[in-house]
């Protein structure tokens, strides 16, 4: 967990993973996250967040933070071991697509 405290109109930009959260403890923000094909370049889907408030990041990329009045947040990154299962299943997955995509190929070069 890491703390981190803005004035107003300064800006936070840093790369997250899937799952973290943002703990908004004082003053109102405006977050966005990059596209997924764009990553730093042209941040969108701006969200509001006032006191109280709770974001969590929906994948890995880049976020963008800015304060529109003197702001303090919690930025909290998932567990490691959440880490170990994305993996897990990241490699099956590829596993998968590669094993299918091989059967295909040497089908294909059968005939």
């Amino acid at each position: 967990m890491h703390i981190t405290t803005l004035r107003t109109g300064q800006v936070w930009n840093s790369y997250v993973v899937a799952g973290s959260k943002i703990h908004l403890t004082a003053g109102a923000i405006s977050l966005s996250e990059a596209p997924i094909w764009g990553d730093a370049h042209g941040f969108f889907h701006e969200t509001v967040l006032q006191e109280g408030a709770t974001y969590q990041v929906q994948r890995s990329g880049w976020l963008l933070i800015k304060a529109s009045k003197n702001t303090e947040f919690l930025a909290e990154s998932p567990e490691p071991a959440s880490w170990r299962r994305l993996f897990v299943a990241s490699k099956r997955s590829f596993q998968r697509l590669f094993s299918l995509t091989a059967k295909k190929f040497l089908h294909h070069k059968a005939l």
